[in-house]
Order: structure tokens, then sequence, then C-alpha cells
């Protein structure tokens, strides 16, 4: 099986749980991940002023080298459009061209809705994110962490276990996943 890698990309006034969380499980899982910052200092403050020191900044990345684009969400969601860069590439990995996959949390599936990638997908997002997915033409759902392609998204800070689990066993399957959810005792 051919190692997994994917891309947590973190903007100023991301959330803790929602970045750290996935980190975590996945390297748990043998996924290998890079947290990348999307400027060009590998410092990024969180919501609660937590400062952490990302592996690389987006101009050092080759997106090809990734499976998966993460987008943790909070405060910070805005921040994502300041770059382009980004934007065309979750606009890339969107259309699955190369088995590429997306996974946003919380208010991050507002990104993906406004890039109208949620059009005719079933989402999740945090509650009074909500408005922004149907104007993107998502179809709302009301679980925890979905997956429809491609696509998969969390709904909150609170569901970020679920939505790890999910994208392990999108990659490794359900067995793995399992497994991981047993060894934290979930």
């Amino acid at each position: 099986m051919e190692n997994k890698k994917v891309a947590v990309f973190l903007v100023d006034g991301f959330e803790e749980i929602e970045a750290v969380t996935p980190i975590d499980l996945l390297q748990r899982a043998g996924i290998t991940v890079d947290t990348i910052s999307i400027t060009k200092d590998n410092l990024v403050e969180s919501a609660r002023k937590m400062k952490i020191l990302t592996d690389k900044i987006i101009d050092e990345i080759n997106f090809s080298e990734y499976d998966m684009l993460i987008l943790p969400g909070g405060p910070g969601v805005k921040n994502y459009f300041n770059s382009q860069i980004l934007l065309d590439n979750i606009l890339k990995f969107s259309k699955d061209d190369e088995n590429k996959k997306i996974a946003a949390i919380c208010a991050a599936p507002t990104v993906l809705a406004s890039l109208k990638i949620l059009e005719g997908k079933k989402a999740v997002c945090f509650p009074a994110c909500e408005e922004d997915l149907l104007k993107g033409k998502a179809i709302l759902v009301k679980e925890r962490a979905v997956t429809d392609g491609n696509i998969i998204t969390g709904r909150s800070a609170g569901t970020a276990m679920d939505f790890s689990l999910m994208i392990i066993s999108e990659f490794l399957g359900r067995e793995i996943a399992e497994k991981i959810a047993k060894e934290i005792v979930l």
C-alpha cells in the first residue's frame, strides 16, 4: 500500500482542535502529514492565540505530492481567501482527476461552497454557516461528518474525531480507522 500524504493548511485564527486532531490521528494511522502556512511565515496563530510553527510554507510545496488538502475551520477561515495558489489547487483537487481529495471542517466548508465545489454534494458545517452552504447549492445533512465523492466535511470542533477517523477510513479502510479509535479509547 502506497503511503498517503496530506497537507493541513493553517491560517491565523484556525480552530486548534480541528487542526491538531486530524494531524494526530492521521499520523497515528501512518499517514504523512505536513502542516502548511499560506503566508511566507511558518509561525501561525490560532483562534485562542496558540502559536504553531508549520512544517512548510505554501511557496515551498508541490501540490502534486499530496493526496488530500485539509482545511480546519475557526474564525480565521476568511484568511484562506488570501492565497490564490491555495484556492486554485483546491479547485484542481475538487475535480478528482487523479484521485485527490479535500477535507474541510466547521466553517471551512464555506470556502468550498464559495468555490462552487459543494454544488449537489452532501455536506456539513458549523450550524451558523449552513446558509453559506445552501447558497453554494450543497445538500445539507445532519451528521457529524460526511463523505461525498472526494470531499469530506465535518461539522465542528466537537466532531473533529469523527472527521479525522472518516479521513483515515477513506484512505486506509474502516478496519484501520476502528483500530485507531480503539487505541485512543473512543
